[in-house]
């Protein structure tokens, strides 16, 4: 268990009240609260502490930057996609802006290109018209030349780009 004042590991904690807070501390601890019943049933259950100190030790992990994720982006012709999709039902655009709850000026621009929707307004066309607006993109790797084995550097980019 981690001692909710100092942080430390501890084999045992013992419930305390603290200026009346009551957290579980460590024995070196101990020294800085009182013990008391009503301190043992405030931290019955999980404290915001411990909470927090696990949090911090979720976010401390090192993430590995290189593996590839999918991404996905906005088809090209998706003024087309959602014009067809909207005159395949028969739809005014006053029709879908109130479906998906937008302004009708929202969908005159979606469908003549003018702007790019967020993702939440894609998500909204796409399960209201049942078209698909997103497709996968393949993450690209900076292909390397052989450096014999090490990490490309700036000089290598430099060499590179002059030749």
């Amino acid at each position: 268990m981690i001692c909710e004042l100092c942080g430390r590991e501890a084999d045992r904690t013992t419930p305390i009240l603290i200026e009346g807070t009551a957290l579980r501390v460590c024995r070196d601890c101990m020294k800085f609260g009182d013990v008391s019943k009503t301190a043992k049933k405030e931290v019955a259950t999980k404290s915001a502490i411990a909470e927090r100190l696990e949090q911090r030790q979720r976010r401390m992990r090192s993430k590995d930057v290189y593996v590839e994720e999918e991404t996905y982006e906005l088809v090209a012709d998706y003024p087309r996609l959602i014009r067809d999709a909207r005159a395949a039902r028969d739809w005014k655009q006053e029709t879908l802006a109130a479906k998906l709850n937008e302004r009708t000026s929202v969908i005159n621009k979606l469908e003549r290109g003018d702007i790019r929707p967020d993702d939440v307004l894609i998500k909204k066309v796409e399960k209201e018209l049942g078209i698909v607006l997103r497709e996968k993109v393949p993450v690209i790797k900076p292909e390397s030349k052989s450096t014999g084995g090490k990490e490309l550097t700036l000089g290598d980019l430099m060499k590179m780009k002059k030749g």
